[in-house]
C-alpha cells in the first residue's frame, strides 16, 4: 500500500484561495435591496467577522514565512533567498510589509512583531516560545480579531512563555465574547493572581517610560498624546480643570474641552522661558537665480487673522498659524536671514533647491549643506517613515566617492532605513525635484516627497462668524452624552432645566482664587420607576 503525502499549500495556492474567497464574498455585497430580520443580519455580520478573523490569522502565517527569508549574495554575485526557522524576522521584512499593506513604517514594525509572536510560538524551552499560540488559534477559529488579540498580547509583554500560556488558558473562554477593555482587565487580574511580581515590573517599566508626543493633525492644530504616572496626572489634571473652569466662567472659552486645552498651554508656557526664533528662507522668484530675492511666502498681508503655513514648528510637517503671531515672531527674532542660503522652490514638488550647490569635497557635508537637506526633507525619506530629520543620517544616494556630497545626492534616512537601503534588492533614485523612487526586493515601486515649501495662505474673508451652527438636538462636543442619548432625553438643544439624567455643572461667576479639588465617589441616587413611554 502506497502512502500518500499531502503537500502544504505554497504562496501561489494561498494567493489563489484568497482571490476565490474575495470573489465569493464580493458577489453578495450591496445587500441594500435584500430583506431579512435583525437576527438574520446579525448572524450574517457575525459570520463575516469570523471570516475576517480567519483571514487575519492567515495573514500572520504569511508574515511569518516572509519575515524568515534572508537574502544572500553568493561568491558569483548571484542573489539568492535563504529560509530561516519560523520566528526569525529579517531587517527589511517590516519595510516590505509596509509597501504591501500601505502601513507606516512604525505600524508595520509593530504589526510584523505581533504577528510573529502569535503565529510562530515555538515549543516550550526554545528561543521562539512566546506562549501566545492560543491567540493565533482563536483567530484561526474565527473567535478573536486582531485588535483584541493585540490588546491581550501587549498585556503579556515580556512575560515568560509558560506564564503567558497559563494566563491564556484561564481566559480562553472569554476571548470570543468580551470586548478589549474587559479582556485587558481580566488578563491583569489573572496575571496578578499568578505572578504579581511580573505585573509590578510592568507597571514600573510603564511609569519609567511615560512620555509626551506631538504631531500635526487637523489644519491649524496639533495633537498631543501623553502617558504619565497616575499620581502626577491626577494633580496636573486637577490644575488644568480648575483653570479651565475659570476660562469658561469668564467667557474666554465656550466649551470645557477647548478651555482645558487652553489651560494646559497657559500653564506650561507660564512656567518656562521661551526663546522663539524664526529663520527667514530666501527664495529666488520663478526659479530665476538673477531675480530679486524675497522671503518665502511673503504674500501681501490682508488681515492679521489670516492663516499661513510655517515650517519647523513641528518636526517634518508644515503648520498653519495666524499671520499676526508670525509677524510678531519675525519682529522679535534675531536669526540671520540667510539661514539656508539662496534657494529655489521647485514649482512641481515645493522642495527647497539651492541656487548654487557646490557641495563638499569630502564625505561629510558641511553645516550649511546639512541644514538645507534637513529643511528640504523634514523627515526620513524612506516610504512610510516619519522620523524627524534632526534624528536622521545624511545618506549618499549614489555611494561616495562615486556620488558627490551635494544636496542633489543626499537624503535624510533614519538609522534603521539607512541599513535597509544597503540590503540586497533595494534601490533608490533621487530626482531633480527632490522626490525619491524606491524599489523593494519584490519589485514594488514607491515614491516619497520632500516638504512642500510652496506658501499656503488661508485669508480671513470675514465668513468665520457665519459658520454653520450646531445641528438642532446635537449634543455639545464636551458633553458626556452621545448624540442618540441627548435626542432621546431632550429632542432638541440642551435644556438642563428639563432634568437631564447626566448633569453638567458649570461655574457661575468667577471662582475664588483658590480652588479645592475633592476626589470622592459620587453618591448613588435611587432610580425612579421608568415611565410607560419613551424617553425611558
Amino acid at each position: 500500500m502506497q502512502s500518500q503525502t499531502t503537500a502544504r499549500p505554497g504562496p501561489r495556492e494561498v494567493a489563489e484561495a484568497a482571490r476565490r474567497a474575495r470573489q465569493v464574498v464580493g458577489a453578495v455585497l450591496s445587500p441594500a435591496g435584500a430583506r431579512g430580520s435583525s437576527e438574520e443580519w446579525a448572524a450574517a455580520l457575525g459570520e463575516l467577522r469570523a471570516l475576517a478573523d480567519v483571514v487575519e490569522a492567515a495573514e500572520a502565517e504569511a508574515v511569518v514565512r516572509l519575515a524568515a527569508i534572508e537574502p544572500l549574495v553568493l561568491e558569483t554575485g548571484e542573489l539568492v533567498e535563504t529560509h530561516r526557522a519560523p520566528g526569525h524576522v529579517s531587517l527589511d521584512a517590516p519595510s516590505i510589509v509596509s509597501g504591501v499593506l500601505g502601513m507606516t513604517a512604525v505600524h508595520a514594525e509593530h504589526w510584523v512583531r505581533d504577528a510573529v509572536r502569535r503565529a510562530a510560538d515555538g515549543p516550550d524551552g526554545t528561543d521562539t516560545a512566546t506562549g501566545l499560540g492560543a491567540l493565533h488559534l482563536a483567530m484561526a477559529q474565527g473567535r478573536l480579531d486582531g485588535y483584541r488579540a493585540g490588546v491581550v498580547a501587549r498585556e503579556l509583554e515580556e512575560v515568560p512563555a509558560q506564564v503567558a500560556a497559563t494566563v491564556l488558558e484561564a481566559v480562553d473562554a472569554y476571548l470570543g465574547v468580551e470586548d478589549a477593555p474587559r479582556l485587558r482587565r481580566r488578563v491583569r487580574r489573572v496575571l496578578a493572581r499568578i505572578s504579581p511580581d511580573l505585573l509590578r515590573q510592568r507597571a514600573v517599566r510603564a511609569r519609567a517610560a511615560s512620555s509626551l508626543r506631538r504631531w500635526v493633525d487637523e489644519p491649524g492644530t496639533d495633537t498631543w498624546l501623553g502617558t504619565f504616572p497616575s499620581e502626577e496626572a491626577c494633580r496636573a489634571w486637577a490644575a488644568i480643570d480648575a483653570l479651565a473652569q475659570r476660562l469658561v466662567a469668564d467667557g474666554t472659552c465656550e466649551g470645557i474641552d477647548r478651555a482645558r486645552a487652553r489651560a494646559l498651554t497657559d500653564l506650561v508656557t507660564g512656567s518656562a522661558t521661551i526663546d522663539l526664533r524664526v529663520h527667514v528662507v530666501t527664495v529666488v522668484p520663478d526659479g530665476d537665480p538673477d531675480g530679486e530675492v524675497r522671503p518665502a511666502g511673503s504674500a501681501v498681508a490682508t488681515r492679521p487673522t489670516d492663516l499661513v503655513t510655517v515650517h519647523g514648528a513641528a518636526p517634518g510637517e508644515p503648520v498653519l498659524v495666524a499671520r499676526d503671531w508670525l509677524e510678531r515672531a519675525v519682529a522679535a527674532t534675531s536669526s540671520r536671514p540667510d539661514h539656508l542660503g539662496r534657494v529655489v522652490v521647485d514649482p512641481s514638488s515645493g522642495a527647497l533647491v539651492p541656487v548654487d550647490d557646490p557641495g563638499a569635497d569630502d564625505y561629510r557635508p558641511g553645516a550649511g549643506l546639512a541644514r538645507l537637506v534637513r529643511a528640504r526633507d523634514g523627515r526620513c525619506r524612506f516610504p512610510g517613515c516619519h522620523v524627524a530629520a534632526r534624528f536622521c543620517d545624511l545618506d549618499h544616494v549614489v555611494p561616495w566617492p562615486v556620488g558627490p556630497t551635494t544636496a542633489r545626492n543626499l537624503v535624510c534616512l533614519c538609522r534603521r532605513h539607512h541599513r535597509t537601503k544597503q540590503r540586497p534588492g533595494w534601490s533608490v533614485v533621487l530626482h531633480p525635484d527632490a522626490t525619491t523612487t524606491w524599489v523593494d526586493p519584490t519589485g514594488r515601486r514607491r515614491t516619497t516627497h520632500p516638504l512642500d515649501h510652496r506658501p499656503v495662505v488661508l485669508p480671513d474673508t470675514g465668513s468665520d462668524a457665519h459658520l454653520p451652527a450646531r445641528p438642532a438636538g446635537a449634543a455639545p462636543s464636551d458633553a458626556p452624552h452621545s448624540v442618540l442619548e441627548h435626542l432621546l432625553e431632550h429632542g432638541g438643544p440642551p435644556q438642563p432645566s428639563r432634568g437631564c439624567r447626566v448633569e453638567v455643572h458649570r461655574p457661575r461667576g468667577r471662582p475664588p482664587g483658590r480652588l479645592v479639588v475633592e476626589l470622592a465617589p459620587h453618591p448613588r441616587r435611587r432610580r425612579s420607576t421608568p415611565p410607560g413611554s419613551p424617553p425611558f
